[in-house]
Order: structure tokens, then C-alpha cells, then sequence
């Protein structure tokens, strides 16, 4: 009896882990997974100095830093993880609605909009501030690493985006007002465009209409939005209606 009680409990758990994994953003999925490994680290070294048995740390360590490293890798593949496992999940429910985020995906930055909550942010993947969630930069950092996005014409667009959302003022102290134009548009894959829809592979014309509706709402530029989401957005629609 104890066994099955257990047994249940972790499949609850097992379950609600994928139901919040499914729900989560990567940027948020990746900063509970460091915290968490931080939690875990510090209570072992604590563990393991009372026990005194400190020395365990160092082979332990050495083992197991390949493995650390593979994992910090994988942590960059969570959005196509969580496309994996959706699409997994939906297939004895079709449907076209996919996961409730909007993912778009430049050279510098990976940013993810939480179509549920209107939530935006995202991840620096190139740079001084590699690793880095725009969440966690301050106004100046940002404007810095806007700066480094300059080489990038749509990364340095897309950022300019979240700081209209998050820092509206933010022009009047960057160099220059930061770039005010939408870069050219560039081809699309039926991948992306149903990244940024936040849809999958069974998306009927009527979700694809319906999810364009959604996001154009809450990313117009009448609506805090910009120019360059409500670009893509439009293109994304166009991409897959178009196929």
C-alpha cells in the first residue's frame, strides 16, 4: 500500500511538472532550473562540510562538469523541447492552438511572448551579456547591449520593441534615439511563423486567423506594441495562409 501511495504522488507530480513545463516559458524554465541547481549545490556542500567530507566535492566535481556543461548547452533547445513534447501531447487532441507563447528568434535574442498574460522577455544569445533574460538587465545594460545589436539590424529592432513595452522612455537616453525604422522584411519558414503564432503542424485557416487576431491585439503599436512585432506578426499570418 505505502508503495502504490508513493507511486501515485509521483505521478501526480510527474504530471504537473510537464503541465507547467508546457506552460512556462524557456526564459522562465531556465532561470528555475539555475536556481535550482544553485539550491541543490549549496545544500550539498553544506551536507557535505558537516559531514566532513568535503573532499568527495572535488572527484564529484571533476565527474560531473562534462555533464554540467552538455546541460547549460541543452538549455538553448528548451523552445524546440517544449514543440517536441506539445505536439505529442496535442496529438490525441487535434487542434491548431500549439503552446500560449510567441516565439521570435534573431541572431542576438531569443524573445518569447506570453500570449495569456501579454508578458514579454527573452534571452541574449550572443555577446557581452550571453546567457543574460532582458528581464534581469537594467536600462543601461540594455542600451548597451542594443548598441552590440547594431550589427544586427532585426535583433537590434526586435530589442528596440521590448524597450518601448518595458522602458518607454528609453530613447531620450539612448545614443542616436536607437533605430526608429523596420528593417526590410527577410523570408520566413512555415516554422517561424508558427513560432510567433504560438501554433502547430494541425493549424486550421480559422486558428491561424484567430491567433494573428490575438497577438495583433496585444502588440499593436496603438497598444504599447511596435511597428516590428505587428511586421512579423502580419508576415507569419501571410506565411502559412499562403501555403
Amino acid at each position: 500500500m505505502p508503495r502504490l501511495v508513493i507511486l501515485v504522488a509521483l505521478g501526480i507530480l510527474a504530471w504537473l511538472l510537464v503541465r507547467w513545463f508546457m506552460r512556462t516559458s524557456p526564459q522562465q524554465v531556465t532561470a528555475v532550473v539555475r536556481r535550482l541547481g544553485l539550491a541543490i549545490a549549496v545544500l550539498g556542500l553544506g551536507f557535505l562540510a558537516i559531514t566532513g567530507r568535503l573532499n568527495w566535492l572535488f572527484v564529484a566535481g571533476a565527474a560531473a562538469l562534462p555533464f554540467l556543461r552538455k546541460g547549460l548547452v541543452m538549455l538553448r533547445y528548451l523552445p524546440v523541447i517544449q514543440g517536441l513534447f506539445g505536439n505529442k501531447i496535442r496529438a490525441a487532441n487535434p487542434g491548431g492552438q500549439g503552446n500560449s507563447f510567441s516565439t521570435i528568434e534573431t541572431r542576438f535574442l531569443r524573445v518569447s511572448l506570453d500570449i495569456t498574460s501579454g508578458n514579454l522577455d527573452g534571452e541574449v544569445l550572443e555577446g557581452a551579456f550571453e546567457g543574460q533574460f532582458l528581464s534581469n538587465l537594467s536600462l543601461e545594460q540594455l542600451l548597451r547591449l542594443l548598441q552590440e545589436c547594431a550589427a544586427d539590424p532585426r535583433s537590434a529592432a526586435l530589442l528596440a520593441a521590448y524597450l518601448d513595452r518595458h522602458h518607454p522612455g528609453w530613447r531620450a537616453q539612448a545614443q542616436g534615439g536607437g533605430p526608429r525604422e523596420t528593417p526590410p522584411p527577410q523570408g520566413m519558414s512555415v516554422e517561424e511563423a508558427r513560432d510567433i503564432l504560438g501554433l502547430d503542424a494541425n493549424a486550421s485557416e480559422e486558428d491561424i486567423i484567430q491567433a494573428h487576431r490575438r497577438l495583433i491585439h496585444k502588440l499593436h503599436p496603438d497598444r504599447g506594441g511596435s511597428n516590428y512585432l505587428a511586421a512579423k506578426i502580419n508576415q507569419a499570418k501571410d506565411c502559412l495562409l499562403e501555403r
